[in-house]
């Protein structure tokens, strides 16, 4: 008997018990399908980092122990901070030494129009870790707790610092953290980074910011001298020798997001007598717009016409090639110009177009200097102002030295990052009392680090004033020759003598 299949008669497929079951596959497929299309793309790159952004400016951000290397350049020091933070961990699960956390947070994977590069950062994070492993491992101002340091970084884009802000906060508790150091360059985003660090109650430990809008911002302290320190120190320096009677035209950056270039130049405005600045007023720019080039070749007749000995450049390293490489062909190049600068100037031997800078050093008879922050040539120069414990971390066979004996010191970066670890442990371990510590705890303790409970930093004495910035902190004055090499020229401070314990005692 033949049989068929009509328009109204199921396939012999879809026939009994077997039928039925392949229908009901072929259904739960279907759903299985649509909620794979329906599911968020999954952002997670690592345990408490995230993809965060759109297009060319998404990239992973959030912290990590170390586990996760936000740019090659830092593998190395992430599996050192990896390593070391999982002893720490260990060691107190079984009963031992209990520990805190220090989060470094800054932009970790600088971009082409960053003040940062990578390598400044890598140095600065090889600091932070050198003082980590020393305060674990030396009893640095005690031994108790020990310091576990996550690596926070904040991206290039406001969505993207919130998130990582957001996390370190969400996280105080369960991850211990009772600081955050670091803190990146002097810009708006960091004075906002630090408020919101601050209604959580973590306080805030800068490492090169300088910029005078930050003084007296509730929870941070820094351990670099501000502009106006470093705007007192150049006046000094022009007060003295070859430059007591040079003539002074200013050069600034009038960038509204960036606090560091206008309080430099409006610290040394206010302090440089008014009578050795050139006629006429000071030269502005906006590194936020284009054309920055041409608007100095431009300028380069005009400098001529005002005649000055001196250029007080109030600009960030990243823009020095497009203001000295016109300067070498100016009409008035027989005669010799000083371009002095502020501490991002030490920057400028990492930029990418630093030939550039060399050869205006060496062609158009122009002198660089900058008031620095740290340079290993102001332990020589003057040595009587410095703790020789916290310098010895950098003298060979030292713990950085041994650990990172290829990495420059001259940018001051590693040294600064260390720095700013040693004295946030110092008031972690100062408010734990050798055990367990809480952030509100740390927060109470800022503006206890001064006199007899000032830090010794390699950069010098660290003894914070209530503003939270340090007191006649050491400022080497630094210049870059035509090699590209850089000397320290002198050793100074607002006051002229660097702070140290025992001159504060006699005074």
């Amino acid at each position: 008997m033949s049989s068929s299949t009509g328009p109204d008669t199921d396939p012999p497929f879809l026939t009994g018990r077997a039928g039925r079951l392949l229908l009901i596959l072929a259904v739960l497929g279907g759903v299985a399908a649509a909620v794979l299309l329906l599911r968020p793309e999954d952002t997670t790159c690592a345990e408490g980092v995230e993809e965060v952004g759109q297009g060319e400016a998404r990239q992973c951000v959030g912290v990590t122990d170390g586990g996760h290397v936000f740019h090659e350049r830092l593998s190395g020091v992430s599996g050192l901070i990896e390593r070391e933070n999982a002893r720490v961990v260990r060691e107190a699960a079984d009963g031992g030494t209990p520990y805190a956390t220090i989060v470094y947070l800054m932009s970790l994977s600088p971009g082409a129009g960053d003040s940062n590069t990578i390598e400044t950062v890598k140095h600065e994070i090889e600091g932070a870790y050198t003082a980590q492993h020393r305060a674990n491992h030396e009893s640095v101002a005690g031994g108790s707790p020990h310091i576990r340091l996550l690596l926070g970084h904040v991206g290039d884009t406001e969505e993207q610092r919130r998130h990582t802000l957001d996390h370190i906060v969400s996280r105080r508790d369960a991850e211990r953290v009772v600081a955050v150091v670091g803190l990146g360059t002097s810009l708006t985003s960091t004075e906002e980074t630090v408020r919101t660090l601050t209604d959580a109650d973590i306080p805030s430990f800068g490492a090169v910011l300088t910029s005078d809008s930050l003084a007296n911002e509730p929870g941070l302290v820094r351990v670099a001298p501000p502009n106006a320190d470093q705007a007192a120190a150049a006046v000094q320096f022009l007060s003295e020798g070859r430059y007591r009677d040079a003539r002074v035209l200013i050069i600034q950056d009038v960038n509204e997001d960036d606090q560091y270039t206008r309080t430099l130049a409006r610290e040394f405005a206010e302090r440089f007598p008014a009578a050795r600045v050139v006629d006429g007023e000071p030269f502005e720019y906006d590194s936020s717009r284009t054309d920055i080039a041409t608007y100095f070749s431009i300028q380069s007749a005009n400098l001529c016409l005002r005649d000055p000995d001196v250029i007080y450049y109030a600009g960030r390293s990243r823009d020095l090639p497009d203001l000295l490489a016109p300067l070498t062909n100016r009409q008035c190049n027989d005669e010799p110009l000083t371009v002095l600068s502020g501490d991002d100037s030490s920057q400028a031997t990492q930029q990418e177009r630093f030939d550039e800078v060399r050869n205006a050093l060496r062609t158009g008879n122009i002198e660089l200097v900058y008031t620095g922050l740290a340079h290993p040539g102001m332990w020589e120069a003057a040595p009587e102002f410095f703790d020789a414990d916290a310098v010895a971390a950098f003298a060979p066979g030292g713990a950085h030295s041994e650990r990172f004996p290829s990495s420059s010191l001259t940018d001051g970066q590693a040294i600064m990052g260390h720095d700013v670890v040693r004295t946030a442990v110092r008031a972690v371990r100062t408010a734990g009392g050798g055990g367990n510590v809480a952030s509100s705890d740390v927060f109470q303790m800022l503006t206890s680090l001064n006199g007899a409970n000032a830090v010794p930093g390699a950069s010098g004495w660290i003894s914070l004033r209530n503003d939270g910035s340090p007191e006649a902190k050491a400022i080497p004055v630094i210049r870059v020759d035509r090699d590209g090499h850089l000397t320290t020229l002198t050793v100074t401070s607002a006051t002229g003598t660097p702070y140290t314990p025992e001159l504060a005692a006699r005074e």
